[in-house]
């Protein structure tokens, strides 16, 4: 940012319009296909591993019901969940840091509008962090979005500091909250039966290792 800051042509501009520049440079640089591509292939073995376990974690976790999540019926049959999976799995079809954590950002405003929604017409308790997370996660789970752990890491190298603060980098943090739930969910974290979970988690490994056997 510096060269930009100090250079004489930008003497007479305000920090507003050297912010958007910046935003601007950063789109333009990030946001080509094989530019974005190209750096999320190469952020280590460790992260693809990750991702890889990740999916796979996804995958079989399918059988996760909305209840075992104690997340009410008046949530998870609303309209608005669709439109968040949605939003979070476009994670995967942009490319520069700002638009991916955009997704992130609008995804979970419209977790938080559904709330505030349903706590007005059912004139309950104002909606806080622990109604939140419950339906972040099943949003996760049900996503279908690939690449979580490389993209967050993504966000959190490539958007610039300044940029990434308040509620996004909030909403960023309740993301990998959710992910890391997934990624260590077990029966003692639900409301399930212990050998419901080890018998439905089981069938789904059974399933998955028969759809990727290879030969």
């Amino acid at each position: 940012e510096e060269p930009f800051r100090t250079h004489g042509l930008w003497s007479g501009g305000g920090e507003q319009d050297m912010e958007d520049t910046l935003d601007a440079l950063e789109r333009r640089i990030l946001g080509e296909d094989a530019v974005a591509a190209c750096i999320l292939q190469n952020m280590g073995r460790e992260l693809r591993e990750a991702d890889a376990e990740l999916e796979k974690r996804m995958d079989l976790l399918q059988f996760v019901q909305a209840q075992h999540l104690d997340i009410k019926r008046a949530h998870s049959s609303h309209p608005a969940m669709t439109l968040a999976r949605k939003m979070l799995c476009r994670v995967n079809r942009v490319n520069a840091p700002q638009e991916k954590l955009e997704c992130i950002f609008r995804c979970a405003r419209i977790i938080f509008r559904m709330l505030n929604e349903t706590a007005a017409s059912e004139r309950s308790d104002a909606v806080s962090a622990d109604d939140f997370l419950p339906i972040l996660i099943l949003t996760v789970l049900r996503s279908g979005a690939k690449q979580l752990h490389s993209t967050i890491e993504y966000i959190c190298n490539f958007r610039r500091a300044s940029r990434l603060g308040g509620e996004r980098q909030y909403y960023l943090v309740q993301l990998q909250a959710a992910v890391s739930f997934v990624q260590h969910m077990d029966a003692s974290s639900l409301t399930i039966d212990k050998s419901e979970f080890k018998s439905k988690l089981e069938e789904a490994t059974r399933l998955w290792d028969e759809a990727h056997r290879v030969g």
